[in-house]
């Protein structure tokens, strides 16, 4: 039998060939536009130093974000772990204490952006925005840059891990509840189900070692406010072994950094050891990302902005 290559066979295999190269490189660019394209964020969120502040992305969202869909049904899915003072409550995220303007789509301090498809992430806002009322019946003002004072981070960080850990974080269950409020393409379906949802379920749980020091019974609860800066510096960027060490404090307000100079003699940390506000803010920053920057220039712009605009910020009358 003669496998010589005739004219016809020839036009053949190059058609194959022409086929192979074009389902690859789609194949090729579907991957990168539904998994790594970034879109910048919708331009109401720059219109002001303040909106920027509270809702722009630091780049959290590479590694410690959690994909849009599945972060506005956990409500619905888990609503006995959205809990209040260790109680349960009506409203879903609101019961973590969070500021929220109304109208706006998510909390003060939570961002949103699309990186092959939307993530929510945070930043500094979401523990540095406090709020007061004129009168008791009138609508909370928001102060950025002052201490969450009502804000429960402890409690958000278990609610994620608690909520990976349940059986019902399940892609069957998950994608019903998001079926119910929004319709996606067939590819987005297919994304959610088979790899979206069981790879948000394995980094969650991934966290669980890293945040075993807040399961631990024996360490009292961090209170609403408050926040354990140092052993998250200790245990994500310095990876160092966990231990008894325990060490909530007030969420300090972060307006006016200007201020510390280290011929005044004041500093910007409860320690006392340093006066340098760019290496404390970049630090910080870190802690919110989880991990390296995925856009290291980009990261250190987004510091030195944060820095020009909390140390002009001034404080309310």
């Amino acid at each position: 039998m003669s496998f010589a290559l005739t004219p016809q066979r020839r036009r053949w295999l190059r058609a194959a060939l022409a086929a192979l190269i074009l389902l690859l490189v789609a194949g090729a660019y579907l991957g990168w536009s539904r998994g790594f394209r970034q879109e910048p964020q919708p331009a109401w969120v720059f219109e002001s130093a303040e909106s920027r502040f509270r809702y722009g992305s630091i780049g959290a969202e590479h590694d410690a974000g959690v994909p849009y869909w599945i972060f506005y049904v956990l409500p619905r899915v888990f609503p006995e772990k959205f809990r209040q003072d260790g109680q349960q409550v009506a409203g879903g995220y609101a019961a973590l204490g969070v500021a929220w303007e109304q109208g706006q789509e998510l909390p003060v301090g939570f961002t949103k952006k699309t990186i092959g498809f939307p993530r929510v992430g945070n930043n500094c806002a979401a523990c540095h925005t406090t709020s007061y009322r004129r009168s008791a019946d009138s609508n909370p003002v928001f102060v950025s840059g002052g201490p969450g004072h009502t804000v429960n981070i402890e409690n958000f960080f278990r609610l994620l891990i608690e909520c990976a850990r349940d059986p019902r974080f399940d892609a069957d269950i998950l994608m019903a509840e998001i079926n119910r409020v929004t319709h996606l393409d067939v590819i987005d379906q297919l994304l959610y189900r088979y790899v979206i949802i069981p790879v948000t379920r394995k980094r969650l749980l991934e966290r669980e070692a890293q945040f075993a020091w807040i399961f631990r019974p024996d360490f009292p609860e961090w209170g609403r406010g408050r926040d354990d800066g140092m052993n998250l510096t200790r245990y994500f960027m310095l990876k160092a072994p966990m231990d008894d060490r325990f060490g909530p404090a007030d969420i300090p307000a972060v307006w006016n950094l200007a201020k510390y100079k280290a011929v005044a003699g004041q500093h910007p940390n409860y320690a006392g050891d340093t006066h340098d506000v760019h290496s404390v803010i970049i630090d910080s920053a870190l802690g919110v990302l989880g991990a390296p920057p995925a856009d290291k220039a980009d990261f250190l712009a987004q510091v030195k902005w944060l820095q020009d605009y909390l140390s002009a910020l001034a404080p309310p009358v």
